[in-house]
């Protein structure tokens, strides 16, 4: 009879979304739910997403990279014999020899096409195996053997095998992605926007009527902590946002925000 359990007890990822989780993506959704409520982020509005990417993106991957990187030196008990991820991967070293991975950098549609099991089908002349033969090979064939070109089937787009491979293992739809849109429709308004955010960022101008300002905050200064609903049950977890690291953070998006307002709305009365 199979073992039935929870599978936060039967598996290590559930462990890990958890450091992920405390580490930095919960600060990073925490910081999202501020500017929401207090500078003025409408994330239905596909020009305030595409404004998150081009502040925020890079900042998130690196975060990503610094955890990966203390991830990998922390030591894991059990099998892992108290070894950290590096360790076990300069032992493996040792005893195996080192992995080269002869497609490492190659499109996954140039893999297949050269070392996939799918092709086009080749026609032989009667009589012929195809044993020995080369490619340069002059091959003699019946005019009505002859291949159309414009007949040969395309290869099989490579996403939809996978699709169609994996499909038992996904039981629900797919998350929708909210759209992100560049406001900009040409070279001229995107480099007045980078040049005005420069100058702006240098003089440490900060917009008034986005929340950053002393007399638009409430009694209590400026907030130092958000509070997130986590889980079906709707716990609240307290967030510490320290003031030296997001507030700067949102006042790069007031900024950036105000500039991409001012010149959406020369744009349009133009």
């Amino acid at each position: 009879e199979p073992l039935i359990c929870r599978s936060t007890h039967n598996t290590r990822i559930e462990r890990l979304w958890v450091e992920v989780g405390s580490q930095f993506a919960r600060r990073w959704r925490a910081f999202f739910y501020r500017l929401e409520a207090l500078h003025s982020l409408d994330r239905s509005n596909p020009h305030h997403l595409w404004l998150l990417h081009l502040l925020f993106l890079d900042l998130i991957n690196e975060d990503c990279q610094d955890f990966r990187a203390e991830w990998n030196c922390h030591p894991i008990s059990g099998e892992g014999h108290d070894m950290s991820p590096e360790d076990m991967c300069f032992v493996g070293q040792v005893r195996e020899g080192m992995y080269n991975d002869d497609c490492e950098g190659v499109h996954p549609n140039v893999i297949q096409r050269y070392y996939g099991t799918h092709g086009h089908k080749v026609r032989r002349a009667p009589g012929q195996t195809g044993a020995g033969q080369l490619d340069d090979e002059e091959i003699s064939l019946p005019p009505s053997d002859i291949e159309d070109d414009s007949s040969e089937e395309e290869e099989e787009d490579l996403g939809q095998q996978i699709e169609d491979a994996h499909a038992d293992e996904f039981h629900h739809e797919a998350v929708s992605v909210p759209k992100h849109a560049n406001p900009f429709d040409d070279d001229e308004s995107m480099q007045l926007f980078y040049d005005s955010l420069e100058e702006a960022m240098q003089a440490d101008l900060v917009p008034a009527g986005y929340g950053l300002l002393p007399h638009e905050w409430d009694e209590d200064g400026y907030p130092a902590f958000e509070v997130l609903k986590s889980g079906r049950g709707g716990k609240k977890l307290r967030v510490a946002l320290p003031d030296s690291i997001w507030r700067p953070r949102a006042e790069m998006w007031a900024r950036a925000l105000y500039i991409l307002d001012q010149i959406t709305y020369q744009n349009e009365a133009s």
